[in-house]
C-alpha cells in the first residue's frame, strides 16, 4: 500500500521506498531495510494509536521467526526518525509513551495515495475571437467561487485541528494515591470516574491494593470509556517499581485485558 505522508513524501509499505512527491528521478528514493519497513508499515496503520512495545516486537520480529528486543526496537526507531526527519520538518514523527511503546503522530497527515493515471488531453474547438472575452467571464467567476470555497474549509480544517486534536499521551494526569502508589492516566477523569477507576483496578488485580501498601510504585493506567458504564472494552496498566525514598523506576510490569467487563 502507498501513503502520502505530510503531503511530502510518498511511502510504499511493500518494497519499503520513499520518494518525494512529484520527483521526476527515481533513483532519488530511498529504501528502509525490511525490519524497519515492517515497523513504519506497523505504526502508520492506526496514526495516534500507541503500540505496545511487546506487540512491536512480535509482529515485528517474532512473526518472522526472528528474535526481538527492547534494545533492537529503540535502534530502529531512531534509524527511521533520522530517516524520516529528512523528508518531514516535525520535530515529533514517532512518539515514546514511556515505559509502554510508540505511536506515530496524529498531526502529521498520512493518507493512501494512488498514481493518477495519464490522461489524454480533451480536443477543445477553435473559440472565434469576437466571444472570447465574454466566456472568459464565468470561468473567472466560477475560479473565484472555488478559491472561496477552498478557503473557508482550509481555515475550518485548521481552526478544528488547533481546537480538537491533541498529540495522544502527551501529558500525564495524577489521580491521587493508592497506598504508597501514584496513580496516573493519560486523560481527565471525573471525581465519579476516578472512584470507578480504583474499583475496576482493584477488581483486574486484586493484589495490587496489598502491594501498595509494603512497597512504592508508580501506576500507569488507562481504561476505554465503555467499562465504566459497564460494558466490555479495553484495559491496560503498568505497574513501575520504585527504590524506597527514590523517584527511579526499577522496573515495570504491564497487563492488557481485552473485552473485560466489571463484574
Amino acid at each position: 500500500m502507498n501513503y502520502l505522508i505530510a503531503n511530502t513524501v510518498i511511502y510504499d509499505t511493500e518494497s519499503g521506498a520513499f520518494i518525494l512527491q512529484g520527483a521526476v528521478n527515481q533513483d532519488d528514493a530511498k529504501t528502509l531495510t525490511p525490519t524497519a519497513n515492517r515497523i513504519l508499515a506497523l505504526l502508520l496503520s492506526a496514526p495516534g494509536e500507541v503500540f505496545k512495545r511487546e506487540d512491536i516486537l512480535d509482529k515485528v520480529w517474532e512473526s518472522q521467526g526472528h528474535a526481538g528486543s527492547n534494545s533492537s526496537l529503540n535502534q530502529y526507531i531512531s534509524i527511521l526518525r533520522k530517516a524520516l526527519s529528512e523528508w518531514i520538518s516535525d520535530t515529533d514523527i514517532i512518539v515514546s509513551v514511556p515505559r509502554v511503546g510508540f505511536y506515530f503522530n496524529a498531526d502529521i497527515s498520512v493518507v493512501p495515495w494512488v498514481e493518477a493515471a495519464d490522461e489524454e488531453p480533451e480536443k477543445v474547438d477553435e473559440i472565434p475571437a469576437h466571444s472570447s472575452r465574454s466566456s472568459l467571464i464565468p470561468l473567472v467567476v466560477n475560479l473565484g467561487l472555488i478559491a472561496a470555497i477552498l478557503l473557508v474549509v482550509t481555515l475550518a480544517v485548521k481552526s478544528y485541528r488547533e481546537v480538537h486534536i491533541t498529540p495522544l499521551y502527551s501529558k500525564v494526569y495524577s489521580q491521587g494515591k493508592l497506598g504508597l502508589c501514584q496513580l496516573n492516566t493519560w486523560h481527565k477523569l471525573s471525581p465519579d470516574m476516578k472512584k470507578n477507576a480504583l474499583e475496576i483496578l482493584n477488581q483486574t488485580a486484586p493484589d495490587l491494593k496489598e502491594k501498595c501498601l509494603s512497597e512504592p510504585a508508580v501506576i500507569y493506567f488507562q481504561i476505554q470509556k465503555q467499562v465504566y458504564l459497564g460494558r466490555e472494552g479495553r484495559i491496560f496498566f503498568a505497574t513501575c517499581s520504585q527504590e524506597k525514598g527514590q523517584s527511579n523506576l526499577l522496573y515495570c510490569d504491564s497487563t492488557y485485558k481485552y473485552n473485560w467487563s466489571k463484574k
